[in-house]
């Protein structure tokens, strides 16, 4: 297995939250919960793939099993990043919130992704999961 590239997992992962904030925006009422359900289950969809990762061709998969990333794993990866997209649901300073949010989740996600020895991030550690390409 081949780990995906920095840029690879960033451009999934931007691809991923424009979908989850397209769904916030546009399905009213239930918009916001479904962008912030995508933001946590994506990347146990589609064989490890959520659709940016499927996009950019890279997957997520168990690191004790090789096994691609099941829901209960996407759940606990993206923790972080699913706690940014709920801030956009609140009245008037959501955007902010997000934005200000997301970028300090993002900030962190990536100082932890160059300095661990296995290009795992934080949510990685916790769910035992690792990005690699797809093959």
């Amino acid at each position: 297995m081949t780990k995906a590239t920095f840029l690879e997992r960033a451009s999934a992962k931007f691809i991923d939250l424009a979908f989850a904030l397209i769904l916030a925006s546009v399905l009213s009422p239930i918009g916001p919960a479904a962008g912030f359900v995508y933001s946590l289950i994506g990347d146990g969809l589609m064989d490890g793939r959520s659709i940016g990762k499927w996009l950019v061709g890279i997957k997520v998969v168990d690191i004790t099993t090789s096994k691609p990333c099941s829901i209960h794993k996407s759940i606990l990866r993206n923790i972080p990043f699913g706690f940014a997209v709920l801030m956009f649901i609140v009245p008037v300073i959501g955007l902010f919130l997000f934005l200000f949010i997301g970028l300090a989740v993002v900030a962190v996600e990536t100082y932890f992704l160059y300095t661990d020895m296995g290009s795992m991030r934080i949510g990685d550690t916790l769910a035992d999961t690792i990005v690699v390409k797809k093959g």
